[in-house]
């Protein structure tokens, strides 16, 4: 086929479209890998020694992470209402709500959040409970994201308050990991333009007299 016949420019950007997409591959490729080594970490993190306060100050400051970490929190607020109700399943599966509170005796934004139990009633913020035990669970960094004035840690404890049922514990099986599926989506988006550029420029061949 001589350069007369084959569009530059379209050839061209068919080219740097295809290696643009093949990158997008490659790149999920790398996250499959980095997530599949989080869950290899994340599944050993609940054999660790129970966190003490400079564990949790480190994970603060940015210089280690305590995700899944088991912890021990003493919460002994007296009466109150929950901080906050978080979607979330029980023991069973079955789905409702997390009732969290702070184990602060004053109204200061707590660095830790501990969910007392689960329940179905998503009036439950409207209730008081008594909390006063020490709970023993797994550690949840950033329960809140980037929002400002909001917990560090969240506490999914092994037990409940009495009027609450056990939360389900947090596994890194849960996580989302479709890096492999995606990479296969670009690689094959790859495979399909070119094959379709490449028709394309067999029956412009065949159309262009001699």
């Amino acid at each position: 086929m001589t350069a007369r016949r084959v569009p530059i420019l379209a050839t061209l950007l068919v080219f740097a479209l295809t290696a643009f997409l093949v990158s997008l591959g490659v790149w999920q490729l790398q996250r499959a890998a980095w997530k599949a080594d989080l869950v290899t970490k994340l599944e050993a993190a609940p054999d660790q020694p129970l966190l003490g306060p400079t564990d949790f100050y480190e994970s603060m400051v940015g210089l280690r992470s305590v995700q899944y970490r088991r912890a021990q929190h003493v919460c002994r607020p007296g009466t109150v209402r929950p901080y906050d109700l978080k979607g979330g399943s029980n023991r069973s599966g079955q789905g409702g709500f997390l009732v969290l509170v702070s184990c602060r005796p004053n109204d200061k934004p707590p660095d830790i959040v501990v969910v007392a139990g689960w329940t179905r009633s998503a009036r439950a913020m409207e209730a008081s409970y008594t909390v006063d035990t020490m709970f023993e669970g797994l550690v949840i960094e950033r329960p809140y994201g980037d929002e400002p004035d909001r917990p560090h840690f969240m506490l999914i404890p092994t037990t409940a308050i009495p009027g609450l049922q056990p939360s389900r514990l947090p596994s890194a099986r849960d996580l989302p990991d479709n890096h492999l599926a995606y990479a296969g989506q670009w690689f094959g988006l790859a495979a399909a333009m070119l094959a379709i550029y490449g028709l394309v420029l067999r029956r412009r061949a065949k159309a262009l007299p001699g």
